[in-house]
């Protein structure tokens, strides 16, 4: 038996995107994030968020050097994770979390979405999750994003006007 995912199809545009109070994340008024229910065995989804969690020794490193530097060189970064509420963890809501820390362990940051159905969670609050729970990350570099492994197959499911519509949201290319 499978039960469906919920994943937002569009990620909250970035503007601006560091740590602790220099992060914006706006989306343009006229314009809610599409959600797009995926089967949890959808296979090409399952390796998309694998990926991500394999990788994201990477991102982490991209993204820790840049917190460092005086000129920050990265035009953004966010994470996605599965969030649930305690009485249905099957029900949850894949979500993007800006402004992100990580010790080792733990990844925290801010909930950058609004849950649609969750009530454990509010925009803008703070949340720490594990690795595990860890569905995809990207940073922009030179305008293009880093990652966005579950975007892209979203994206690839998309006709070329879907594909269009969707990445005139963000300040930066998916390629």
């Amino acid at each position: 038996m499978t039960r469906p995912l919920t994943v937002l199809a569009l990620m909250t545009a970035l503007v601006g995107c560091g740590r602790s109070g220099s992060t914006s994340t706006t989306m343009s008024s006229d314009t809610k994030p599409t959600l797009i229910p995926v089967q949890s065995d959808d296979a090409e989804m399952v390796v998309a968020m694998q990926t991500a969690r394999d990788r994201f020794p990477e991102f982490w490193r991209e993204v820790s050097a840049d917190y460092k530097r005086v000129i920050p060189a990265l035009g953004g970064s966010m994470v996605k994770a599965y969030f649930y509420d305690a009485a249905a963890p099957q029900s949850g809501e894949h979500m993007w979390v800006s402004e992100v820390e990580y010790d080792g362990k733990t990844i925290t940051g801010v909930l950058a979405d609004t849950p649609r159905q969750l009530r454990s969670v509010r925009p803008g609050e703070r949340v720490s999750f594990p690795l595990e729970r860890l569905s995809d990350w990207f940073y922009v570099d030179g305008g293009k994003a880093v990652g966005a492994f579950t975007v892209r197959v979203l994206r690839t499911r998309m006709s070329e006007g879907e594909r269009r519509a969707h990445d005139s949201h963000y300040p930066f290319r998916f390629e």
